[in-house]
């Protein structure tokens, strides 16, 4: 049995924890979320990522509209995690079909595109609360 490279092992982890987010959002529709904000539970206080479950909710039922209602951030990070989907998707596929691993160079590129994504879809989030 051939052992899969690193990049794809770490590609595997995050294509069943995306997965997992994006079926808990189609799930638990929209307002029938089983898990509550912490922080809004001590606090009082709405926190940065208040509302994102619902959008979530509605943006995998392609509610778009209805999903950016309820935090105007959550568009840009349920995009970060549909291109994260698909960028994972695409390492395993090619590593099983072709039995070889990505080159360094596209290893790498897929590094810099994963952590800029992440910047460009969570940076908002933090800067502008």
């Amino acid at each position: 049995m051939l052992k899969a490279p690193a990049h794809v092992s770490i590609s595997w982890v995050f294509l069943i924890l995306i997965g997992i987010v994006l079926c808990y959002s189609y799930f638990f529709y929209p307002n029938a979320h089983p898990v509550d904000c912490f922080i809004k539970m001590r606090t009082g206080r709405d926190c940065p990522s208040c509302g994102f479950s619902r959008s979530f909710s509605y943006f995998t039922h392609l509610r778009f509209d209805e999903g950016k209602q309820y935090n105007r951030f959550a568009w840009h990070v349920f995009l970060f995690f549909v291109l994260q989907l698909f960028m994972r998707l695409s390492v395993i596929l090619h590593y099983f079909i072709t039995r070889k691993s990505l080159s360094p160079w596209l290893v790498k590129s897929d590094v810099l595109i994963s952590i800029s994504a992440f910047l460009l879809a969570f940076l908002p989030l933090l800067i502008n609360h």
